[in-house]
């Protein structure tokens, strides 16, 4: 299975891939007479003997709660939830008919979101809580009956969201992903082609796998954390967040999202980091649902959130998507928030996990010699998120693999090598990996203030573009959704015009499918003014990360070409511009004096 490599998601303005989002925002921003919904999410199924608990389907209906109600005006007492126990095929049934047929009227928004394990019997379908108790799939819910289900309500603006698999890869877990999908009751046939009723968003189109991860203190689908967090974080449409790309970065191309539907054009609405849940004597409670995993993970005390009305509010401490922070004048709840100092640790280590195919004594000697590395924190596989894997690729070699069981190119040894000569070898490759951990952090769209357009571009080919402009994006054909391919060693060009009243100072940072880090020359890029930077694609196939920086102060000096002394140097130039009184052994980074942002592409 293909991996995750946890770096910056992909910002495009392919219409093909962008407007996938377009016709859910806009249906859930409507101004209509109500709006119901229905999330369903099941984590414990009987048998567990022979199918192993999930662990992310009661969070994925808490983000689909929280994005509903906090982001897009739900009622909470019109929004019904099914857990465990509860969702059941005949709770489930009755809840379809109570809840939604009974009281949907024309023009109503509807949203029906269900998590859980999904198979063939032999059509697609949904494993209600129970529906482990026969053998024979009498009581799952056939995607075609869920369909028939939502054609009966009197309106057709709704959406479906199936965090769910029907094709079983032969194993529950890949790496550090889980899978949520069952063996077949029967083989699978020629699937029924029913065109959904309003939106239907599926984890995995057919040959794929719907898969969850466990994320900076909880688990959650890998399709609904990439959705909500989408949801809450956009900015124009020209740049909406590709969910696609965070899916293919977390399980490669074995996990391939599709959408059903006839999506619109959506006027742009401004993102926000997440929203204000409680305010008492302690402080204030934020839930951050719209803040990437990978900074969430390094989010540390001091850390200033603000108000759309401008309040400050200080983080103190955080557990999983919750933050507690306390506030320099009242807020009240709901108010959305977002980033404005990000104060992370200068000593953030890189999280490695051991690959479940290690017998005992090579998990002692791996243990033994990742332990003595200071920058290294050592985490059990399937419980805690992970930046890599260590494992065998053959009976008799090792090397590093993303958590989603991708191997990283050239890190397989010799054979017959003992792991903790392997550990040795493979040093540099940790030291790079952790350099593409630190460069995530420089991500920032949503909260600059400058006023930057840019553009990248292959062969008059538009594969992303930036821009303070608010802008509608085109319609696009259903279908899986795809990142951009682009040939080896092909030329890209990256245009930049800013309206600041200073030079902006512009650094471009390849990073490689082999995590080699690249740093193209900095440039100072004048007022008003398109400037085109030329570089070329690498060699490598898989996935690389193009990374733009773009600073109201020019790099000092000449900036390290070694990966990891390149990203603390780059850290700690964009700690000296914020000029924040920072807490010790930190990076306080003031959002307002960069703008960064991430072009993912494939590379074959």
């Amino acid at each position: 299975m293909k991996g995750w490599n946890r770096r910056s998601l992909l910002r495009t303005a392919l219409a093909a891939v962008g407007s996938w989002l377009v016709p859910a925002q806009r249906v859930l921003a409507a101004a209509t007479p109500r709006k119901l919904a229905l999330l369903i999410g099941i984590n414990q199924y009987p048998n567990a003997t022979k199918t192993p608990a999930l662990s992310g389907c009661v969070t994925d209906v808490w983000l689909q709660r929280e994005l509903l109600c906090g982001r897009f005006g739900f009622n909470p007492a019109d929004v019904l939830t099914l857990t465990d126990g509860q969702a059941t095929r005949a709770q489930i049934i009755q809840a379809f008919q109570e809840h939604l047929r009974q009281q949907a009227r024309a023009g109503d928004v509807v949203v029906v979101h269900f998590s859980g394990y999904g198979s063939r019997s032999p059509q697609p379908a949904l494993l209600p809580q129970d529906g482990l108790l026969t053998p024979d799939g009498a009581l799952w819910i056939a995607e075609a009956e869920l369909l028939g289900w939502l054609r009966q309500l009197a309106t057709d603006q709704m959406i479906t969201v199936l965090d769910t698999g029907y094709d079983y890869p032969g194993t529950f877990a890949c790496g550090n992903v889980r899978v949520r999908a069952c063996p077949p009751v029967e083989p699978a046939t020629t699937p029924v082609n029913l065109r959904p009723p309003g939106v239907l968003f599926r984890a995995a189109s057919p040959g794929t796998v719907a898969t969850e991860a466990p994320w900076p203190g909880f688990s959650a689908g890998t399709l609904t954390y990439a959705l909500t967090q989408t949801l809450w974080g956009t900015t124009p449409a020209s740049i909406l967040v590709d969910v696609a790309a965070q899916i293919a970065q977390t399980v490669g191309v074995n996990q391939a999202p599709e959408m059903v539907g006839s999506p619109q054009t959506l006027p742009p609405q401004p993102g926000a980091a997440g929203r204000v849940i409680q305010v008492g004597h302690e402080g204030v409670d934020c839930v951050l649902a719209g803040v990437p995993p990978w900074i969430l993970a390094a989010l540390a005390p001091e850390s200033q959130l603000t108000t759309a009305q401008g309040v400050p509010l200080t983080l103190r401490s955080r557990s999983g998507l919750l933050v507690k922070t306390t506030s320099a004048a009242p807020v009240s709840v709901g108010e959305w928030i977002q980033e404005r100092v990000r104060v992370v640790p200068s000593s953030l280590p890189l999280t490695v996990a051991l690959d479940a195919n290690l017998e005992r004594i090579e998990r002692v000697d791996a243990t033994s010699a990742l332990g003595s590395l200071s920058y290294i924190n050592l985490v059990k596989i399937g419980e805690h998120s992970a930046d890599c894997l260590f494992g065998r690729v053959t009976p008799t070699t090792y090397g590093l693999f993303s958590p989603g069981h991708d191997l990283f190119p050239g890190t397989e040894g010799e054979a017959d090598e003992a792991v903790k000569a392997a550990i040795r070898r493979l040093l540099p490759r940790f030291q790079t990996l952790l350099a593409a951990k630190l460069l995530q952090l420089t991500d920032n769209l949503t909260a600059t203030p400058l006023q930057a357009t840019v553009s990248f571009t292959q062969e008059q080919q538009l594969l992303l573009t930036q821009t303070p402009t608010p802008s509608q994006i085109s319609p696009a054909a259903n279908g899986p959704m795809v990142i951009p391919t682009l040939a080896p060693a092909s030329p890209l060009t990256c245009q930049i015009r800013h309206t600041e009243p200073q030079p902006l100072a512009a650094l471009l940072v390849t990073i490689n499918p082999s995590q080699a880090v690249t740093l193209h020359p900095p440039q100072d890029i004048p007022p008003q003014t398109p400037v085109q930077l030329s570089l070329n694609t690498p060699t490598t196939p898989g996935l690389t990360e193009l990374r733009l920086l773009l600073c109201t102060s020019s790099w000092v000096g000449s900036l390290p070409v070694e990966p990891l002394p390149l990203a603390q140097a780059i850290l700690g130039h964009l700690h000296q511009v914020s000029r924040h009184a920072a807490p010790k052994d930190t990076y306080t980074l003031d959002l307002h004096t960069w703008a960064g942002l991430s072009l993912i592409y494939r590379v074959a």
